[in-house]
């Protein structure tokens, strides 16, 4: 039964879920209200060109010498786009964007008098196409006119606009981008010089004299190479009819592209897969940002020929050692445990397969378990109880370290020479007589700490020279370089004299090394399909000093430390890397300095 109770029940009912329904949406209606302000760091305007099957950013980089004859005379689809930064992400909210794209000057004043290029409108969730259009518009807003000359374009500019709207209001700003048309085409390249290389050639050249409108540049040669490199510009404008002349070079005929598209900052390729004995023509062109070409350079003639590298050139003089044949690989750090592993086993196997080498080892490994054996029976009361500091009775604060870090340079010229006593000298006739700088780590480990710290060391050193190689006759150089990688292992007893009496105080510590070497070397020679490899056994002296640097203000000395908070080390180093009297090694030894840094780990 409807009675009155119950009516009034539902006219409160009713009453109150108005009332928290206005109550709820009052805010958000406020908030829909106070809508965050747009402004034009929301937004950036972009311009793409289609070119082919890829699309280019007209950035303001290249936008300076885009817009030049060449791409007046070939056309291409331009698309607009405004997008939207993060910061314009969140201010956007639930509005829509409208945008309307103009090209002319003043569109903003007076958009009637403007090409329209198209509309769009977005969410912050919906995107939408933009509109394309024909490059050449541009050259028709920047003339007024509909009718353009490409040959005799007249420098100016106009302007793309974004003229935006959010939900059906005009903003206060709009986006313009210049769009400026050039009349200066790219200048082609000067002294185009070829050098004979193993089956390629050593081409190197001159930039023009305004380098800015240069994006990349690309060699041509003839005769044609078996496998032509793909062409980094247009064909567009050329005269077809050439292409193909057996006699004539030009970017018309792409066959003829030897190269890849090299920077803009490039002056010299070396070009591969040509055919020794054979002489080519090269020639070099510069590409433009837009895909234009320049005026063909000058050319030059040269003949591909075999070249000798360094180890070649020390085989040739009646060097003994012999290297393995590998294939080269372009990037050492993916491989290098592998060149590690290899020392090791090549070491592990020549000193097995000589008896004296079998005892020597077994006395080296007895000694170090003797001394391992040594340090852990050292305990910590012992270690406190080695006097440091100035007043004998007082306990040290601190334990020895048990790991050192070392990181230095040295300047470094293997021997190779020495092997040689009728006047040859392979390695100064391609690296020359300077040393070389060589970077080098050591990890040490201490094992004991009485009247200084005794313990071993590993040092690993790299070092790679770089040279000119031959032609066969070993004087004239080549288009080639060749190489010559050292890769250094040494295994090290080690002394350091932190504990004598009067060092305690003045951080200066003396210390020696004395060891075994093994100099890992690598010879290539560009061109060539394969590296020489080999180990070269020998031992080492060292001697130096470490300067603490808690004597320049960096830390004070704390009882324990060798190298703390670190210490500048100087050494002389003697190697005799020579084989250890086996024939058949490339001499590698050198007595040079090495200075670094030295840590407590």
């Amino acid at each position: 039964m409807n009675t009155p109770r119950r009516r009034r029940a539902r006219t409160s009912y009713a009453r109150l879920v108005l009332l928290l329904a206005t109550v709820f949406a009052w805010p958000a209606a406020r908030v829909q209200a106070a809508a965050v302000p747009l402004t034009q760091s929301d937004f950036a305007l972009a311009l793409y060109a289609s070119e082919g099957n890829s699309s280019l950013n007209l950035s303001a980089g290249t936008l300076g010498g885009y817009f030049g004859a060449h791409r007046c005379n070939c056309p291409v689809t331009l698309s607009p786009v405004v997008q939207v930064t993060t910061a314009g992400q969140t201010d956007i909210g639930n509005s829509t964007i409208a945008v309307n794209f103009l090209l002319g000057a003043n569109c903003q004043a007076a958009a009637t008098s403007c090409a329209s290029l198209g509309q769009v409108s977005f969410t912050q969730s919906q995107s939408a196409a933009s509109p394309t259009f024909d490059s050449h518009l541009v050259y028709q807003a920047a003339a007024g006119s509909a009718t353009v000359a490409c040959g005799g374009l007249t420098a100016g500019s106009t302007t793309l606009w974004a003229v935006l709207a959010q939900d059906g209001v005009a903003l206060s700003f709009e986006l313009p981008m210049d769009l400026p048309i050039i009349t200066t085409t790219v200048g082609a390249p000067t002294a185009v010089t070829a050098l004979g290389a193993d089956k390629g050639l050593l081409v190197t050249w001159t930039p023009p004299a305004d380098p800015s409108l240069v994006a990349g540049y690309q060699v041509l040669c003839l005769p044609r190479p078996a496998s032509a490199s793909t062409a980094g510009y247009e064909s567009c404008g050329f005269d077809t009819t050439v292409a193909g002349t057996a006699t004539l070079l030009t970017p018309a005929d792409a066959t003829e592209v030897c190269s890849g598209v090299l920077s803009a900052t490039t002056t010299s390729n070396r070009l591969s897969g040509l055919v020794n004995g054979t002489t080519y023509t090269v020639a070099v062109i510069a590409i433009d940002p837009s895909g234009g070409v320049s005026a063909l350079s000058p050319q030059a003639t040269a003949m591909p020929q075999p070249t000798m590298g360094f180890y070649e050139k020390y085989k040739a003089d009646g060097g003994a050692a012999t290297g393995c044949a590998m294939a080269p690989s372009p990037h050492f750090g993916r491989s290098g445990g592998l060149w590690i592993a290899l020392a090791v086993a090549l070491l592990i196997v020549r000193g097995w397969r000589r008896r004296r080498w079998r005892k020597a080892g077994g006395i080296a490994m007895a000694l170090v378990l003797a001394s391992g054996a040594t340090a852990h029976a050292q305990d910590a009361t012992e270690k406190i109880n080695d006097d440091w500091a100035a007043n004998p009775s007082a306990q040290r604060a601190g334990l020895a370290p048990d790991w050192g870090f070392e990181l230095g340079v040295s300047l470094y010229r293997p021997a190779i020479d020495s092997e040689f006593g009728n006047g040859l000298h392979p390695y100064a006739d391609t690296f020359g007589t300077s040393r070389h700088l060589m970077s080098e780590v050591e990890f040490d480990r201490y094992l004991g700490h009485r009247i200084g710290s005794w313990g071993a060391g590993l040092r690993i050193g790299y070092c790679k020279l770089t040279g000119t190689a031959t032609y066969s006759d070993g004087v004239t150089p080549s288009g080639d370089d060749t190489s010559l990688r050292l890769i250094p292992f040494s295994l090290s007893a080690l002394y350091r004299a932190d504990g004598l009496p009067g060092l305690r105080v003045v951080p200066l510590i003396p210390y020696a090394k004395a060891g075994l070497d093994a100099m890992m070397w690598t010879a290539t020679r560009s061109g060539d399909s394969a590296s020489h490899t080999g180990v070269t056994l020998g031992w080492h002296l060292a001697a130096g000093m470490a300067l603490g640097l808690n004597s320049l203000g960096l830390g004070s000395v704390k009882p324990g430390e060798i190298a703390g908070p670190g210490a500048l080390f100087f050494e002389w180093d003697y190697a005799a890397i020579n084989g250890l009297g086996m024939s058949g090694e490339l001499h590698m030894g050198d007595s040079t300095w090495v200075a670094g840094l030295m840590f407590d780990l």
